[in-house]
């Protein structure tokens, strides 16, 4: 699974995305994720599993998004089946445990405090 929001074929990875909001299908059992980060990736990207079967990850792109007056880098993942995900790092070791609820939208904020 290859995810990437409509915009993001356009934008160069790490791009501020302004006025590009991701549009995620939830519902019944398919719900979507948000994950803020301090950065962008090197890759521009960021990879997750189901917990457990690191074998089926995927990935997204990781853009920064106006927040609050603000840009945050945040990586959307538009459709997700129920379930617990684990967020991998650049070596697709485990860095967070997620889960998603059918029908709506996780979010993960792994900035630094």
């Amino acid at each position: 699974m290859h995810v990437h929001t409509p915009t993001q074929a356009q934008e160069a990875p790490g791009a501020t995305a302004p006025g590009a909001n991701p549009v995620v299908d939830i519902g019944d059992d398919v719900g979507a994720l948000v994950v803020y980060l301090d950065a962008v990736t090197p890759s521009g990207e960021l990879e997750a599993c189901p917990a457990g079967r690191p074998g089926e990850r995927f990935h997204t792109g990781v853009h920064l998004r106006d927040l609050g007056g603000g840009s945050v880098a945040a990586a959307v993942y538009p459709q997700v089946r129920h379930g617990s995900y684990q967020i991998l790092d650049e070596e697709y070791l485990p860095l967070a445990l997620v889960h998603v609820e059918g029908g709506s939208v996780a979010e993960l904020d792994l900035r630094s405090a």
